[in-house]
């Protein structure tokens, strides 16, 4: 898209290949310049304006995608960090106006021109994805689904309620001058079960805390394997909302718990590689003390927000 070859090539070489990179070269070398050329456009559309809102939430939301894509390629973060950082340093020394920079806009704006029409779009983690939905009708804007031994599990951010279900399609005219969808999306976990089956009483988010965990925890420290951080590094986020629901054509019970901004906030900080844990805790008065316990990949969690707050389709 924008064809600065010294500038990229130097950062290119700041991302060195890792020996044992995941996916193809070709796949790899995309999501190289895919974040070098969205890092700088987006440091550039700071100083000069660029962009519209909707066009920078898209242009968050790819960024995003595409370091998560170098970091489960096995590239190293501060190195990723360091080619960022040259880069930004490049496009803040373009004055507003170069012709470079220019195309670079006109490109995206054309890309995106198109892309304001996806309505789904799926966003990766380790073994699971994040499904993210700009549809006005889906319940989920962006959910990660899974089952336990005792439930079966969505969470994510819940859409907002129709403020008019007959407002449809949608109602703005001219996508490109449209405004992102800054309304609430409630960080939620559905837990359902069978029959008459027991709900839980209460739900706990544990996220890693960067104040007693500065660095990302990557898996187990023995085996390796993808695991989420010792408790003792997290901070318990607790549910601001309890909500009972009943499915009397699949015969299924659910609860909902719903967490802050608080919460969403602090998924959005973690490294797309890590895991976070949510305890469920069962109704003590059926016998059963012993939490249940559900694992979420953080993944591209963050670009699936990001694309989930374009304008509702």
């Amino acid at each position: 898209m924008w064809k600065t070859c010294a500038l990229l090539s130097a950062c290119l070489a700041t991302l060195t290949l890792p020996a044992k990179a995941e996916g193809t070269p070709q796949l790899v070398a995309d999501a190289e310049r895919a974040f070098l050329e969205r890092t700088s456009i987006s440091v550039a559309d700071e100083a000069c304006g660029y962009l519209t809102s909707i066009e920078r939430m898209a242009l968050k939301s790819g960024r995003l995608q595409a370091r998560g894509a170098l970091l489960r390629a096995g590239f190293e973060a501060s190195a990723i960090d360091t080619a960022a950082r040259e880069v930004t340093r490049y496009a803040q020394s373009v004055p507003c106006g170069d012709q470079n920079f220019l195309a670079a806009v006109y490109a995206l704006q054309d890309a995106f021109a198109a892309y304001v029409g996806v309505m789904v779009s799926d966003f990766p983690g380790r073994d699971r994805i994040w499904e993210a939905s700009r549809s006005r009708w889906d319940t989920w804007r962006v959910v990660q689904k899974g089952t336990t031994d005792a439930y079966i599990f969505a969470f994510g951010l819940l859409a907002p309620a129709l403020d008019d279900p007959n407002d449809f399609p949608a109602t703005f005219e001219r996508p490109l001058q449209a405004e992102p969808d800054n309304r609430d999306f409630p960080l939620t976990i559905e837990l359902s079960v069978a029959g008459s089956e027991s709900l839980p009483k209460m739900a706990r988010l544990l996220v890693r805390d960067p104040e007693r965990l500065a660095e990302p925890w990557l898996g187990h420290i023995f085996t390796g394997e993808p695991s989420p951080p010792p408790r003792s590094t997290t901070r318990a986020h607790w549910p601001s909302g309890r909500t009972e629901t009943v499915d009397e054509e699949k015969e299924t019970r659910s609860v909902r718990f719903s967490f802050s901004d608080t919460a969403v906030e602090a998924l959005e900080l973690l490294d797309p590689r890590e895991q976070v844990e949510i305890l469920i805790i069962p109704d003590g008065r059926i016998g059963v003390t012993e939490p249940q316990t559900v694992m979420i990949e953080v993944g591209d969690f963050a670009a699936a927000h990001a694309f989930s707050r374009l304008p509702p389709l």
